[in-house]
């Protein structure tokens, strides 16, 4: 049986968005900083969503205030957090989203991403808070557990 194919699927056009041409939740899809660049040239949209908690979390009232914070380094130290497929693409091809857990003054806050191919803009599909527990309180939280820990041994001691 001869097969034949539409397209001669060679690096140059490959499908950015297929599974196993980008891991899923290992590596990034995109760089970061060119995300950051792109906010910088206001090339970037936050989808409604991430408006809202956008401004309930960190008080940003429009996608400019968002879009400048990102590209001032709002964004401290970003950790890649996961890569997935964007769930709610109506396509067969849908887009792969990076999210990132990042620190804000106090803020531990969590950020996810993804380029349009076709229009070239950056779009930011969440940007809130981050449910993960801060890791800056982990220190904390083990030498107050060792200080009760100590105290019930004083007192079964006693």
């Amino acid at each position: 049986i001869i097969l034949f194919f539409k397209y001669n699927f060679t690096k140059e056009n490959v499908n950015p968005y297929r599974r196993d041409v980008c891991s899923v939740g290992k590596e990034p899809r995109y760089g970061f900083t060119d995300f950051v660049d792109a906010c910088a040239k206001g090339n970037g949209l936050v989808l409604g969503g991430a408006m809202q908690t956008a401004e309930r979390d960190f008080g940003f009232k429009t996608q400019d205030r968002v879009l400048s914070f990102i590209a001032e380094g709002g964004l401290e130290a970003p950790k890649h957090a996961n890569t997935t497929e964007l769930r709610t693409a109506r396509d067969d091809v849908k887009p792969m989203v990076d999210s990132y857990d990042f620190f804000s003054g106090g803020d531990f806050g969590y950020i996810a991403f993804w380029k349009n191919d076709l229009s070239g803009k950056w779009i930011v599909k969440s940007f809130k808070k981050n449910d993960k527990q801060d890791p800056r309180n982990f220190a904390f939280r083990e030498a107050f557990e060792k200080a009760v820990q100590g105290k019930k041994l004083k007192k079964r001691d006693e």
